[in-house]
Order: structure tokens, then sequence, then C-alpha cells
């Protein structure tokens, strides 16, 4: 009996929306079908190209192996800006920023394909889709597996969503705030796309100040996403990053938006969150 993987294959091939299941005779969707519907349905389809990653409960654990675009675009357009997004606060207030100014924005994350997490900023994937569908702004998610070509890698995400959109990227924008070194790396490696950076060499305070007003208005709360070591204490994932703690770190001499790897936070919806939500996100 042919199996379904040689079926699907087939069907792919032929450019088929569907084949005929060998053992229940019931119509399958192909990858190709489901790329077209451009998200994750939730439904567990056997050959979804998302990683099953709107699946609440997921018989295996997710995996992608190659970038994939999640979600539309507010209008049809020629171009667009694509933000690095870690899911913390600076690339939320480089978010925010753009949203201001009524651009036509995507996502793109790279995550660990071991972990299925952001590296370092320690943030879930299925995180990253849940704060891109609250912002409604489409997604690429991008595979880095082991001893990969980071620029190589990431290029192929940002050539996906072109694909995807039939449109050019006008701007690649990051939420780095004063390192120099980096800024000079992203300009190097992709120079064939405008490096934008809103809110570099901006005062911290001014920037505290955006951050409090973007998170009200957005009605989110950020969090931390990875522990903090202060002198006499380490603050545990999961502690609101606010005022409150911006002057604990302040006093502990330890640079209040976190730039120098002492933390990374996380951005949540507060109209989903609740105390158990909190720390549950980082249960996978």
């Amino acid at each position: 009996m042919t199996t379904f993987q040689e079926l699907h294959r087939i069907a792919c091939e032929t450019g088929a929306d569907t084949y005929s299941d060998p053992i229940t005779g019931y119509r399958v969707f192909t990858e190709l079908k489901l790329l077209r519907q451009g998200d994750c349905c939730g439904n567990s389809c056997r050959h979804c190209p998302f990683g099953h990653i709107k699946v609440s409960k997921p018989a295996n654990e997710l995996k992608i192996q190659k970038p994939v675009v999640l979600g539309s675009l507010k209008d049809s357009c020629d171009c667009f800006d694509v933000l690095f997004w870690s899911g913390g606060k600076d690339s939320f207030l480089c978010l925010s920023h753009l949203l201001e100014n009524d651009k036509n924005i995507v996502l793109l994350t790279t995550f660990s394909v071991d972990t299925n997490r952001v590296p370092i900023q320690n943030i879930h994937i299925k995180d990253i889709v849940q704060q891109a569908s609250f912002f409604n702004v489409p997604v690429c998610l991008v595979p880095i597996p082991q001893n990969s070509n980071y620029r190589d890698t990431v290029s192929a995400g940002l050539r996906a969503i072109e694909e995807r959109f039939g449109a050019n990227v006008t701007r690649i924008c990051f939420g780095d705030l004063h390192l120099q070194d980096l800024l000079n790396w992203r300009v190097e490696t992709w120079p064939q796309y405008e490096v934008f950076t809103p809110l570099f060499g901006r005062p911290y305070q001014e920037l505290l100040e955006l951050l409090w007003k973007s998170a009200s208005q957005y009605d989110v709360s950020i969090h931390l996403s990875t522990e903090v070591q202060l002198p006499n204490a380490v603050l545990p994932i999961g502690t609101t990053y606010d005022q409150a703690l911006v002057e604990r770190l302040q006093r502990a001499g330890v640079d209040a938006m976190l730039e120098f790897g002492e933390g990374h936070t996380h951005v949540l919806p507060n109209r989903t969150m609740t105390n158990q939500s909190v720390s549950s996100q980082y249960k996978y």
C-alpha cells in the first residue's frame, strides 16, 4: 500500500490541495494548501508547515525546520518594515514607535531548534506568536540550528517574508539602545537594507517614560524572563519590571535597562494575564 508520505509528496509536486488518506479515505490538506492559508489553525493538521504552533497541547514538541510566516499584513503594500523581535521591552519600544507612525510591519524572531526559545531572552516561540497576534502583526519564525551561519539563516527568513507578501523589505529595524559595535555589525551584515534604530542614543529617562506610556497604551506589562543578580538578592523570573524595580536596580548600581547582560524581559498582554499565567509562561 502506498504510504501517506508518498501520496503527500506527489500531491505537492502536482500542486494539489489535498490527497486521500490510504487508511481512512479522508481528504487531507497538503503543506502547500496550509501555507496558502498563512497561519496555523490549531487543529493538529498532519502536514502543518507552522509546527503546530497554535495547537494547545501538541502531541510532540514543536518542530519548525525552516522559516515560516504567520499572519497577514493589515494593508496590501509594495514595501514594509521588518522588526527583529525578541519579545522584550526594547523591541516592544521599537514596535510602538513603528505603529505610532502607521508602518506596515512584520516581526522576525530567531529561535533555537533545540529549545524552541529565543536565545538569551528565554521566551518560548508560542509566546512570541501570542504577542504577534495581540499586536495584530505577522511574524516570521526563523529556526537557528547549531553551527549554522546566522546571517544566511536570517537572510532566508527575510526572503521568506518577501515571497509570502510579494513585496520588498524597506528597512530592518532593531531596538538597539547604545551598543555601537553591534549596530555597525548589523549595517555591515545586511548592506542591501536600511538599518533603522529609532531608540539608539536616546537618554534612559526618555526611554523609560516612553516605555511606561506605551505599556499603558497597549495594556501590557513587562516581566523578567531571566533572573537578575543584585549584590544582596536574586530577582526571579516573572518579577515585574516597573518603575519600582528600575529604582531598585539604580540603587544597586545595576543598569536600569539591563543593557549589559544583567537580565532580560518579556512583554505580556494584561487582558489575558493572570497571576498563574505569569509563572506558567516559562513551563514548556
